[in-house]
């Protein structure tokens, strides 16, 4: 549970965009070309391409630079340029008064005449050994895809600077790079704290305050209901339920309560593969197209390469394109999923940084599918693979894919926020964008379920003392096969990590309603789940998970204050927000009425209902306002869930009306249609 600064950052970009609450399968893709960055404000030249990555020196602090980025130094910058020279980033050091003091000395260096308006600042808790952090982003206009933000750390006397400044989609494509840049950084007496050496301690009374701080942190995030088991040498040590199923039910949540448990459906999905490589069904290099032999990608080549490692590695370069499942799933089964994919290329190259493709997992289970039971369909060899080697000899009763099921019994219901932030309840029935993908995030569980799951990984592999799978294959799937940065690397469906010197073996997942975490740390034989019924409710796990660590190892109390700080900053983002959107302006949405298509992402339709209007996707629905961004673009905004602060922004195009949807790597254009 790493703080990532940038991520905070990039989370906030854009002057045009208002606060969308946004899923873990949520709106990012790819496939568009690069566009140019703005260069009015030319940065000094970065013209030194690296053929390793290397180690860089600057003003007293190293900072490793991927290979394949450009860097120019001079005695008071450093500058690095992504390999699409699409991105620049300024390093800059020195003492300062204060850290507005310092961007702007770092602004004037990285680049002369920089004179945009802060949209966003904030001073955040100082972490790992760093005496102040504070970040800003800027107001840049929408239809320049532009972002512009600057992080600030100071140790000592000495403010540490890093402007970015480029296109949304580069930020996208090479974000993994950019955080192992800025916070690999190694400054002189910058330390974070460490747990290195120390037992974890999981005794009642280490465990009462876990279970305190657990309750605290779910209650401040407002978060519905949650469940929790705690592992340790074999054993379930800790299980309870917290808050209710429902909010209109009030029904209470228990350990046995199911949830969908989102992406960390990905690990369960490697251990099924992990158990055909032990059975001699495939290998992890077998290629994709020999198991499926009518899957193929935009890019043949990719397409030639791609192994069944490759579909659960995050590192083929394939981009994240969730919107197309999110928008278009209505009488979607796996067999049209996957032939979608033949319009789809990557945007990097293989294992050159960290991409997130949900369709390439889900790609990567029905391979599994066909190897188990040959000339299935998809989704029921799929579907039987996984109960025959994974729910039934783990003893995971509750655990399904099928949705019928889960609500037939004790289950949580989908919980996402409105643009005014609270949580309402939404339909199950909108969970199912996962269906036709659903290897890589579609499982409901429960933690007692999960638990199992747990001990199984921990014990490297046995149960009850015999070996399920082999232990050389289950460890595959902790390999790292692209990098983060210097302590995070993802495996095969798992995050591999050191967080303040302990190894820690996980995956979170996000659906709409839904928000999970798995975390193991085999050096102490320890592992936690966590289920919650809330969409998109990140703050909450990142504080659970350090609020287990500080206590277990007896560290800093920190979970509470970096929970209540990130709550804070929503607040003010959603706050300010508020004050940019307007009823529905009839003259001027009036005449945006009628139908909209997008060859990817189907038909939207804005239409008046009652004294408001609403978009209909289809599958799903909201109501919208006007929002007017700081840089004064005018967008059609949703309100309401599961996908409350997505912009549609009105344009004329070839003298069609058409409203524009920014996914970062990609831009949907929706074209009107006859009515």
């Amino acid at each position: 549970m790493r703080t990532a600064l940038f991520v905070v950052l990039l989370a906030a970009c854009g002057g045009g965009k208002p606060p969308a609450q946004r899923p873990e399968l949520g709106p990012t893709g790819g496939g568009d070309p690069p566009v140019k960055a703005p260069d009015a404000n030319k940065p000094p030249e970065a013209g030194k391409q690296l053929d390793a990555d290397t180690i860089v020196e600057a003003a007293g602090a190293k900072l490793a630079v991927p290979k394949s980025w450009f860097i120019g130094q001079t005695p008071e910058i450093l500058v690095v340029r992504d390999p699409e020279h699409e991105l620049t980033l300024g390093f800059v050091a020195g003492k300062a008064a204060t850290y507005k003091d310092a961007m702007a000395r770092a602004w004037k260096l990285a680049s002369p005449g920089f004179a945009l308006e802060v949209a966003h600042e904030a001073d955040l808790p100082a972490r790992d050994g760093w005496d102040q952090i504070a970040q800003a982003v800027y107001v840049t206009k929408a239809e320049d895809r532009r972002v512009a933000l600057a992080l600030a750390r100071r140790k000592g006397e000495t403010w540490y600077v890093v402007t970015v400044d480029g296109l949304a989609g580069a930020i996208d494509r090479r974000g993994a790079q950019l955080n192992a840049i800025v916070l690999d950084m190694k400054v002189p007496g910058v330390a974070e704290e460490s747990f290195d050496g120390r037992p974890a301690a999981l005794d009642a009374a280490h465990l009462a305050k876990f279970d305190a701080l657990a309750e605290e942190a779910r209650k401040a995030a407002g978060v519905p209901g949650a469940a929790i088991a705690v592992v340790h040498k074999g054993k379930v040590v800790f299980e309870k339920g917290y808050g209710v199923q429902s909010l209109g039910a009030k029904k209470p949540v228990t350990p046995k309560t199911m949830f969908m448990i989102g992406s960390t459906t990905k690990s369960l999905t490697t251990l099924m593969l992990a158990r055909l490589v032990d059975a001699g069904k495939l290998t992890w290099d077998t290629p994709v197209t020999r198991l499926v032999p009518s899957w193929k990608l935009a890019d043949a080549d990719t397409t030639a390469k791609a192994t069944v490692r490759h579909t659960v590695c995050a590192c083929t370069g394939m981009p994240r394109q969730d919107l197309e499942f999110i928008f278009e799933y209505d009488g979607w089964d796996p067999e049209r999923r996957v032939a979608s994919m033949a319009a789809m290329k990557p945007t990097t190259g293989f294992g050159e940084t960290f991409q997130y493709s949900n369709l390439m997992v889900a790609m990567g289970g029905w391979a599994g599918g066909q190897a188990y039971a040959p000339g299935k369909r998809l989704g029921p060899a799929y579907d039987q693979a996984m109960q025959a080697l994974v729910f039934d000899p783990l003893g995971m009763k509750s655990t399904t894919f099928d949705p019928a099921v889960a609500i037939r019994g004790e289950h949580a219901t989908p919980h996402a926020r409105s643009i005014d932030g609270p949580y309402e309840e939404i339909p199950v029935n909108y969970e199912r964008i996962t269906v036709a993908v659903r290897p890589a995030g579609a499982a409901w569980s429960t933690v007692r379920d999960l638990a199992q799951f747990a001990m199984l990984e921990l014990a490297h592999g046995k149960r009850d003392g015999k070996t399920l799978v082999g232990e050389a294959n289950l460890l595959e799937r902790r390999k790292p096969q692209v990098r983060l940065d210097d302590n995070h690397a993802y495996g095969l469906g798992l995050f591999v990590a050191i967080e303040h010197g302990t190894g820690i073996v996980s995956h979170a997942g996000n659906t709409l309603g839904f928000t999970s975490d798995l975390f193991l740390l085999p050096d102490h034989d320890t592992g936690v789940v966590l289920l919650t019924n809330g969409g998109g409710a990140n703050e909450l796990r990142s504080a659970i998970q350090r609020a287990f660590l500080e206590t277990v190892f007896e560290g800093k109390a920190r979970a509470m204050d970096d929970l209540t700080a990130a709550l804070a900053r929503e607040a003010k983002s959603i706050s300010e927000g508020k004050t940019r959107l307007s009823p529905a302006d009839p003259a001027w949405l009036d005449p945006l009425l009628g139908p909209y298509d997008n060859a990817d992402l189907g038909r939207v339709s804005l239409r008046k209902k009652g004294t408001g209007y609403e978009v209909d996707v289809g599958e799903w629905r909201s109501a919208v306002a006007k929002y007017t961004g700081q840089d004064g673009t005018v967008s059609v905004v949703t309100t309401q869930p599961p996908f409350a602060g997505l912009p549609l922004v009105p344009r004329t195009q070839d003298g069609k009306q058409v409203l524009i949807l920014d996914a970062g790597q990609h831009q949907y254009v929706f074209v009107r249609a006859a009515k």
